[in-house]
Order: C-alpha cells, then structure tokens, then sequence
C-alpha cells in the first residue's frame, strides 16, 4: 500500500481531519503535480524507555505530513498549493498532548526533510498547531501569520451587532440586492476575472484549477458558490459580488471572494461577508475569513465583522543557498505579473 492510500485509509478514521489536508482536496490542489505524505509510526516517536503493551498499535499512524513536491531545473522543493491556507504535521491527540513525542517527531521530520535531498521547505502550519515551536529549535525558521475568525456564531444577532457601524450601513444598503446558490463555476471564474480586470490585475488560478475544486468541493457535500445580484433598469440581473466557500467538520473557509469595484455602493460586498457568516450558522460551523496577513485594508474589512486575529505559523528552511535567487525572482515575477 503506497503511502497516499495509507494516508486515504487514515483520514476516514479521522473526520476531523481539516479539509485542506484532505486526501481528495489535494488532489484537487496539486493536479497535475506531484504530492505526497509522509507518515510517522507511534514507535518512531515513543520514548524507548516505555512499555510496549500492544505491539499492533506500535505501527498505528500517529502524525502525517502531506506535501507538493515542485521541480524547477535541477531543483526539487516543498511549497504550499494553491488556496491551501495551512498544511504541515497533522497530530493525532496522543501526540498533540505529549510534548516529549512532539520534540522526537521534530527531530525525526528534520531528518527525514534532510535525506530528501530538497532545495527548500516551505508550510504553513494549522492555528494551534504546537510543531512550529519544535521544529525552530531543529534549525527552521518560523514567522507568524495571521487569519481572522469567528469562533462563536451561537448567537448570531450578538455578532451582527458587533459589525462595525460602516457594515451595518452598509448591509443596509444592500438589502434590495438578492442572493442565491446557483452561480456555476464557470460563471464566478468569468465574474471574478471580471473584477480583477477593473482592478487591471488577473486572477492568480486557472479556470481549469477552479472547476477541479469545485468538483471535489461539491461532492464531498462541503463547498457552496454564493451569488450577490441586482436588477437593473430593464429587469435583467447583474451579478455584482459572489464567494466561493469550503467548510469541514469546524469552520467555514471565506475561501474566493469577488466584487465589483464599480458596485462599491451597493454595500454588495458587505451583504456577501454577512451571508457566509450566516451560512457557517446554519451549519453549525465557525468561520475564518482564511487571510488578511498580508493587506491592512482587507484585514480592516475583516476585522468590522467582530472577528478576531488568530495567529498561526509558516514554518521554511533553505537547504541549497543557490535556490534564494530562484525565490527572489519568482516573488518578482508574481508581483509583476499580478
């Protein structure tokens, strides 16, 4: 059994496994790429010293780290996917409560990353996570990110009320504006490559990378496409904002959303927020607007839906110094580009 079945085999144990560490949902993420995952055993990271009392589970899962391999030249390189917010060692609850095996699973991923013969590692690590801090002390560099959430939607009427004036105004104004689920895939890639060519910017994902997403996305039954609209003067409608969210078994991802910069006011943008919070109710999730790390005007926009920072952490290392003139020159690309 190939590590990525066993990995499959896994995650059906584990539901609670987050969606972007999904077997399916990095299919979906690296196609056309090549992924794998590392899986570490409880006897590689108990301590020898203990008792071994059921020699079975000595070869039961324990931690796994799924990953996309890139190949640039002569060059091969872990980085994050695309739309992929975290990744990293997942832990099982035996090993998220033993800082000892933590400190060996550090030790041994360190090792492991070294005899791959890779040019860079990169990852962004799940909020809470502990693995960031074990792994700095193994020589990887740490930096803090963060992401904006609401962690209690019991009382919806309490968190609307906690929209920034600016918001409520806003929403307001947008309530003549209808809303609905049927906006294809293809229909929101046209609409958002619509909003960025207001903004003479383009979308950063493909047309093909999106359908691919929202395929597995929906038939795993945790993806939904939400469609702001007004009608104009002839009665025809006018999509003017949509997003496109993803959830698992705790939180509602605010994964793409799109708005018209002509229609700023109409609030649309406001109302789309507000839907998909309402949305994470419904199903009984939390939601995480899934960014603002690196945008004070998007962070704002976040921040006046009562949410709250949360911070989590990218965890790299650079194995062949050459390699930090290719980074320096696709971060230059990107900006250029996009």
């Amino acid at each position: 059994m190939s590590n990525k079945e066993q990995y499959a085999a896994f995650c059906k144990q584990h539901p609670e496994m987050p969606v972007m560490m999904q077997p399916w949902w990095l299919e979906a993420v690296c196609a056309g790429k090549e992924w794998d995952v590392m899986l570490i055993m409880r006897s590689e990271v108990r301590s020898k010293k203990s008792e071994v009392s059921n020699p079975e589970a000595e070869n039961e899962v324990v931690a796994a780290m799924p990953y996309l391999l890139r190949k640039r030249l002569w060059y091969r390189f872990i980085l994050m996917p695309q739309m992929t917010q975290f990744g990293g060692i997942w832990l099982n609850s035996e090993v998220q409560a033993s800082p000892d095996m933590q400190e060996r699973l550090a030790k041994l991923i360190a090792k492991r990353l070294r005899t791959m013969h890779i040019a860079y590692y990169y990852q962004k690590y799940a909020v809470g996570n502990p693995m960031p801090h074990w792994l700095s002390k193994r020589g990887m560099k740490i930096e803090e990110r963060v992401t904006y959430r609401i962690d209690n939607l019991t009382d919806i009427a309490a968190v609307e009320e906690s929209f920034s004036k600016n918001k409520k105004r806003q929403i307001e104004r947008a309530r003549e504006l209808s809303i609905d689920y049927g906006m294809s895939p293809e229909e929101f890639y046209r609409f958002h490559t619509e909003c960025m060519g207001e903004r003479n910017h383009k979308l950063t994902y493909s047309r093909e990378f999106l359908l691919v997403l929202e395929r597995k996305t929906r038939r795993a039954g945790q993806s939904a496409i939400i469609r702001i609209s007004e009608r104009q003067a002839d009665n025809d409608m006018r999509t003017v904002a949509a997003a496109f969210v993803v959830w698992d078994k705790r939180y509602m991802y605010y994964l793409i959303p799109a708005y018209l910069p002509s229609a700023a006011e109409t609030g649309a943008s406001a109302r789309l927020a507000a839907e998909a919070i309402r949305l994470a109710k419904e199903k009984g999730l939390q939601f995480d607007f899934e960014g603002g790390n690196d945008n004070e005007g998007v962070a704002n926009h976040y921040r006046q839906f009562g949410s709250k920072a949360v911070n989590y952490y990218s965890v790299s290392r650079l194995y062949r110094p050459s390699f930090a003139l290719m980074l320096w020159v696709n971060k230059w690309w990107e900006k250029r580009r996009y």
